[in-house]
């Protein structure tokens, strides 16, 4: 691997003309601008075919090449994209934001397939470089965490040209947004099932922002007079940049749901300290303006006894204030990179890449604040090196020379493929948790498809899976998908353990950590009897403990008929009954008990009209309806319900009814005369 290119390129031309191996690229949502159609233009120039899915008609906006429009709902868009990922034989699936909802069903399907899956965002080097890796971005990077992995990568790779090239003016950005977001919000009734990312409005944000302009003009004088204190008086104060409410750094790579707890837990944190410097809060130049910042932060001043010595700036970071602050406090905002490019001090709070023995501080925050300890220098450097060279491209998204740049980049590691640093194990995703196990679910017959899709329904940030199934392989696979999603996972494979080594293991994992939710689904009937006494196990802890909540799945919900009517209804009423009985008889330790069984309405009209689809449903669908379901506290779920079962009646019998009338008319030969060839000699297609 010695001698990685560093891909600066200014153009695609500037390399060799040999003819690439043909590859095949799906496009998801990209960046808002047109870098992803020029990109796309650049692949199928070189002999790549290149496809698109449509998510809203903003994405529609930035892309002029073959797509396909996905106007379904959220819960069928995994059978949709397997199906593209299918028929186009897909090599790469490229997306902007590896946190997404669509991307993340997206990036699952295209593992199973053994497709790569790269990601891009904008850059962890500020300012020209936008990061491209495998799988994910943050949490999910491949890249090194350990000092010496560092220094050995860091020999691969040339000197990168850290300095600034390109200037994207503020106007271009935003007036690609407002164009990007005009179509999404207007465009609605083409996509009327679209699940938007963000966690405002994008007109709302846009009002916040205005407003917060209009108030900045009115204290910039204020503003100016605090940023001239700070700049003659270096290392007098802490700084804590603020990111994005909005950022998904935030909600997929940090402890705190929300960037206002990690600003409560900095000031308690300082407040405690009692650290002799000041503690600046600097408001991101970007903010939405719905949070009033200096009102929220003077308040906690006020409540942990330090108003005297926290002050808040609006409007971003100036180098000089950053180059002679004591130290900086982020969650994992990129900010991190270039504080310690200057030399300052830096506590991360969650995942970063930077985050770094070496570099960042690795004691808690209480001890951050009277030993700030700079970053060694030279690991500084091996590691810009190696971050550039394994996971950065020199470039930009916006303005057209930065593009340029970055499109040579892009299709040179797209063609011979990124870095190949190595994936993830379980260990990895394990010491990497954005956020401790705050709630245990147990999904018991994990290995089938519902099993599946419950289990990823519920994998986030501060969930700890466990996952019991019968299948090895797609046990694995979606252990996995759920890593991927943030939650601490522990699989087990239920084949290889005896009744009672599987109810011990539940035991110790309820002594751990409490399970909160256990569903119990069986995903073949081997696994009857071990999912007996996993209910008994799992009954019992709560029982103990005086809360818990059990879901019992019918093995034939959301599945097509396949078994006479009258045993599949008997199946039905012996779980409701058993759920119904448990339910009362542990109702006053604390603990519920509820069920998912098929609708009988479904179950017989499957049965009467001979259409044993009826009772079907995708396992993502079902996942959804039965986790709402929980959420209202309902002691029976029927899926299909009975509303639902009728509407599907309604939608088949046209159909039907069609099929049947026309084997009723009889079949008409139609006889033609052979056609006079002698008339049609020396015409065209089109008759002249």
């Amino acid at each position: 691997m010695d001698g990685f290119p560093l891909y600066t390129h200014d153009d695609a031309g500037s390399r060799s003309a040999d003819a690439p191996k043909r590859r095949s690229f799906l496009f998801l949502q990209g960046p808002i601008s047109t870098f992803f159609n020029r990109l796309g233009h650049a692949l199928v120039a070189r002999g790549h075919h290149v496809h698109r899915v449509n998510l809203h008609f903003g994405d529609q906006i930035f892309w002029k090449l073959p797509a396909t429009h996905f106007r379904g709902r959220f819960a069928d868009w995994r059978r949709f994209v397997a199906r593209i990922l299918d028929e186009h034989r897909i090599t790469d699936l490229v997306l902007h934001g590896d946190r997404r909802p669509y991307h993340l069903i997206a990036a699952e399907e295209a593992r199973a397939r053994g497709i790569r899956v790269i990601a891009t965002d904008l850059g962890y080097i500020r300012p020209d470089w936008i990061t491209l890796e495998h799988d994910g971005m943050t949490t999910y990077s491949r890249f090194p965490r350990d000092p010496d992995a560092i220094r050995a990568l860091a020999r691969e790779f040339p000197e990168p040209d850290l300095g600034p090239r390109f200037h994207t003016p503020f106007r271009l950005i935003a007036s690609l947004d407002v164009a990007y977001n005009l179509g999404l919000v207007f465009g609605r009734p083409l996509y009327p099932s679209y699940r938007y990312h963000s966690v405002c409005h994008p007109f709302v944000e846009y009002a916040g922002w205005l407003t917060s302009r209009v108030k900045r003009r009115l204290t910039a004088r204020t503003a100016a007079a605090r940023r001239r204190r700070l700049e003659t008086a270096p290392g007098s104060y802490f700084l804590v940049p603020l990111q994005l409410a909005t950022d998904f750094q935030i909600r997929a790579h940090s402890p705190f749901r929300d960037i206002r707890e990690a600003v409560r837990q900095i000031i308690a944190s300082y407040a405690a300290s009692d650290a002799q410097r000041d503690l600046v809060v600097v408001v991101h130049p970007l903010d939405n303006g719905l949070i009033g910042w200096s009102a929220f932060v003077a308040g906690l001043a006020r409540e942990f006894g330090v108003a005297d010595r926290v002050v808040t700036l609006h409007g971003g970071t100036p180098s000089e204030i950053l180059g002679n602050a004591a130290g900086v406090v982020t969650i994992n905002s990129t900010i991190g990179v270039t504080a310690l490019h200057h030399g300052v001090p830096v506590k991360v709070l969650g995942n970063a890449v930077f985050d770094v023995p070496g570099l960042t501080c690795q004691a808690p925050l209480d001890a951050f604040w009277s030993d700030p300890q700079p970053p060694d220098p030279e690991l500084l450097a091996d590691f810009l090196r190696a971050l550039a060279g394994a996971t950065q491209v020199k470039g930009g998204y916006y303005e057209r020379a930065s593009q340029d740049c970055a499109i040579a980049g892009f299709v040179e590691r797209l063609e011979g493929g990124l870095y190949p640093l190595p994936a993830l194990s379980a260990a990895d995703f394990a010491a990497r948790a954005p956020r401790p196990g705050e709630r245990t679910i147990v999904v018991a017959g994990a290995s089938d498809a519902l099993g599946s899709a419950l289990a990823r329904a519920c994998a986030a940030p501060g969930i700890r899976l466990c996952l019991i199934g019968t299948m090895a392989g797609a046990l694995d696979q979606v252990a996995d998908d759920c890593r991927q999603r943030g939650a601490l996972v522990e699989a087990i494979y239920a084949a290889r353990n005896a009744k009672a080594a599987l109810s011990a293991r539940l035991t110790a994992l309820d002594c751990g950590t409490p399970i909160d939710v256990a569903f119990v689904h069986t995903d073949g009937p081997a696994a009857d009897r071990r999912l007996l006494k996993v209910i008994d196990t799992l009954t019992a802890a709560m029982r103990r403990r005086g809360r818990g909540e059990l879901i019992l799945i019918d093995q034939l919900a959301g599945r097509p008929l396949s078994r006479r009517l009258g045993p599949a209804l008997q199946q039905v009423d012996t779980l409701r009954s058993r759920g119904v009985a448990l339910h009362e008889r542990l109702r006053d330790c604390g603990v519920t008990v509820s069920v998912v069984v098929p609708g009988r309405l479904a179950l017989h009209a499957a049965r009467w009209l001979g259409a044993l689809h009826l009772t079907a449903g995708t396992a993502d669908r079902i996942a959804e309806q039965i986790l709402q379901a929980t959420q209202r506290r309902r002691r029976v779920t029927a899926i299909p319900g009975s509303a639902a079962a009728t509407l599907r009646v309604f939608r088949w019998l046209p159909g039907k009814l069609g099929e049947a009338t026309r084997e009723l008319l009889p079949s008409v030969e139609v006889m033609r005369e052979p056609a006079d060839r002698s008339r049609l000699a020396g015409k065209s297609a089109n008759g002249d």
